[in-house]
């Protein structure tokens, strides 16, 4: 079963565009579990799978990961269910039954993986997805910041979106270099695919090598899409029709400050992407990040409106994550 893997930056249009394909007829796009991520953070407390009680111990953690997923998935995992469906014992044969079993559920013979931090896991992505491609997304960096800062679930404000883009986008380019010379790569820009949503998403599917279908510009129609904009606030904008235009908005909604340090951090990448620089140059960096410091915010106020159901569901993932990171380690 084909697989792709979306490449992109928290809050760059990531769940709008997984939506959109998901609406494709051959295509499961589910929400993402991150799982990649996970597994290969605490890969080597993993190292011996041949061992039955590293086995056992890796399957009641992908079972407990997948039970605190924030959004649905149709499959439902147990730890007894993963030990009598995976046969190889390979953290690749692991995920790709799990992902293929979702498509399964859905009809759908191909795979649409928003994972984050691809670059990082490329080498494992290559090795246990033969033949997977990538969709590489980027967004302006002063809109991403905007929404980062808005964003109740995220840590920090400007500051650190600004570093979380700008190292994204640096290896980001590196693996645009180096899939394109074997065609296995696609790049769009948030803010075509919003303005040209038809156009872009043509284009994606010949990319795919799959038929464009025009039912995936009504993704916003569908159940899945409801499902997954009722699961957390961060996601209730893929239950709306393509917003054209929405992009510029950090001229409005952010300070000069703040827009002047974006363009500082990350103004290299953006002017490779074609997001003109509002202020050239910054004359007094230190000043600017000293000013910004005052007021970067660790914890959003917003927190508190998040639903306590949701708050024990985060809690519980988080638990989950934090002892498959922490197993300890073994080289070999």
């Amino acid at each position: 079963m084909p697989f792709t893997f979306l490449m992109c930056s928290e809050r760059s249009g990531s769940n709008f565009l997984t939506r959109l394909v998901d609406a494709h007829p051959e295509l499961c796009g589910p929400p993402p579990v991150h799982l990649i991520r996970t597994l290969c953070d605490g890969g080597l407390g993993y190292a011996d799978l041949c061992d039955g009680r590293v086995w056992r111990a890796l399957i009641e953690d992908v079972a407990a990961l997948l039970a605190t997923q924030v959004g649905a998935w149709r499959t439902e995992w147990s730890r007894e269910r993963l030990l009598v469906e995976v046969e190889e014992r390979s953290l690749g044969a692991l995920v790709r039954h799990v992902y293929q079993a979702e498509a399964r559920a859905h009809g759908k013979r191909r795979l649409f993986v928003k994972e984050n931090h691809v670059w990082r896991y490329l080498p494992f992505i290559l090795s246990a997805f033969p033949g997977a491609t990538v969709v590489y997304m980027v967004r302006d960096p002063r809109d991403m910041a905007l929404s980062w800062k808005r964003c109740r679930e995220l840590r920090g404000d400007v500051l650190r979106a600004s570093r979380v883009w700008s190292r994204d986008q640096a290896a980001g380019l590196e693996v645009l270099g180096q899939l394109r010379l074997c065609g296995r790569i696609a790049f769009v820009r948030y803010e075509d695919l919003v303005d040209r949503t038809a156009e872009q998403a043509r284009r994606l599917c010949e990319q795919l090598g799959v038929r464009y279908d025009p039912e995936m510009l009504l993704y916003y129609t569908r159940d899945d899409t409801r499902a997954v904009a009722a699961a957390t606030a961060s996601w209730e904008n893929v239950a709306r029709a393509p917003m054209r235009g929405n992009h510029g908005k950090f001229r409005e909604h952010l300070s000069t400050d703040e827009v002047r340090w974006v363009e500082h951090v990350c103004g290299e990448e953006m002017e490779i992407f074609g997001y003109p620089l509002d202020h050239p140059s910054l004359e007094e960096p230190g000043a600017v990040r000293e000013r910004l410091e005052s007021v970067e915010r660790h914890d959003k106020p917003g927190w508190a409106q998040v639903p306590e159901s949701e708050k024990r569901v985060r809690a519980a993932r988080l638990e989950v994550i934090t002892r498959m990171r922490t197993r300890p380690s073994r080289a070999a």
